[in-house]
């Protein structure tokens, strides 16, 4: 069965569960592999900002062999997920999806489509500049040991969303779109600890023994002063304190700046991921 063969349509409440099954096995074999139940797929969904019924999927019969998530803020759409259960790619299915993710954007009035793609999935970005989108930038996701750190001034202190809310804004303007959305953040401060000085905040979460940086920023004002890298001590030594083994810090912009804040905690780059952008 083909791509012409399929029916796509909006998902219903009932298909969740086979939605979640179809992930699971479409990201099975991904060079990351990714296993979501249904409390982990609800926080992917808050995160990215997507909605369960705007979500269509690929039928063949009952089954749901694909899927994709399109979302849209104002004249912006991004696709929150895509993907094709094994046995069915190569059949021209991920671009009828992305035909109808991007159907969907311009009635609901946008003029523009981001998308991230993993460095080194060839097949997908294959298929993205096959449909017209275009590199525009890189991010980086990159993990360390975590280790004692002293050096940080002054600690930072401990704050609510609505205290850093508008400094997000500010700090994370122009950067990847799974940042500076306000849902991002607010999904995040819902587990995380959030630390904030004049000038900059930091939200920092322990997962079993891992620790993760889901967010560092600093007024553009207040660059190049070594804000940054304040916030970084103090967040690495926290979660020290917390008992954590490995710190991870994911979509930061590949630039010198980060680069060199990485090397001085010796983060190791584990993944890059290229924006791609498409106008309607």
């Amino acid at each position: 069965m083909g791509a012409d063969e399929l029916v796509l349509k909006r998902l219903s409440a009932q298909q969740l569960d086979a939605l979640i099954d179809a992930q699971n096995e479409i990201f099975a074999d991904y060079i990351i592999p990714i296993r979501l139940s249904r409390e982990s797929f609800a926080e992917f969904m808050r995160s990215v900002g997507g909605k369960l019924e705007n979500v269509t999927v690929a039928l063949s019969g009952d089954e749901i062999v694909g899927y994709v998530n399109p979302v849209v803020d104002g004249t912006e759409a991004w696709i929150g997920g895509l993907g094709v259960v094994p046995r069915m790619r190569n059949q021209g299915i991920g671009a009828k999806l992305m035909e109808a993710a991007e159907t969907y954007a311009e009635e609901e009035g946008a003029d523009e489509v981001l998308l991230e793609v993993i460095e080194g999935n060839l097949a997908a970005k294959k298929l993205y500049e096959k449909l017209g989108y275009v590199q525009r930038v890189a991010y980086l996701s990159a993990e360390c040991n975590a280790a004692r750190f002293a050096g940080f001034g002054q600690p930072p202190r401990r704050s609510a969303l609505e205290d850093i809310a508008p400094l997000h804004q500010r700090s994370y303007a122009g950067t990847c779109w799974q940042r500076r959305k306000g849902f991002a953040l607010e999904e995040s401060a819902r587990t995380c600890e959030i630390y904030k000085n004049d000038d900059g905040f930091v939200l920092l979460r322990r997962i079993a023994g891992t620790g993760f940086i889901p967010f560092l920023g600093v007024d553009p004002e207040s660059r190049r002063r070594g804000v940054g890298t304040c916030l970084a001590k103090f967040a690495v030594n926290r979660l020290w304190e917390l008992g954590t083994f490995k710190i991870a810090i994911y979509n930061i912009d590949d630039n010198d700046a980060n680069r060199r804040m990485l090397d001085l905690f010796d983060f190791a780059v584990t993944l890059k991921q290229i924006e791609m952008r498409k106008k309607l």
